[in-house]
């Protein structure tokens, strides 16, 4: 799994977006590190691919299917 894959997945979380559906993210970062795919990439991959994820690609609020990822406990 890429790191844009695993940012994407992230972006789908309702738990990573504010009522108004702008993005958290903190939240989606701490989704990026967390992942078990991400162990494969280095720290500053990591950083630079958050660091530099185009607007153009995060999903519109209210155009996809959210998907819990992570639940919360």
């Amino acid at each position: 799994m890429t790191l844009k894959e695993i940012i994407i997945e992230a972006l789908h979380d309702p738990q990573n977006r504010e009522s108004d559906g702008s993005v958290k993210w903190n939240w989606v970062d701490s989704d990026l590190w967390l992942h078990p795919y991400s162990k494969v990439y280095t720290d500053q991959e990591k950083h630079d691919a958050l660091d530099n994820f185009p607007d153009s690609e995060v999903p519109k609020w209210g155009e996809f299917e959210p998907r819990v990822t992570h639940p919360l406990p």
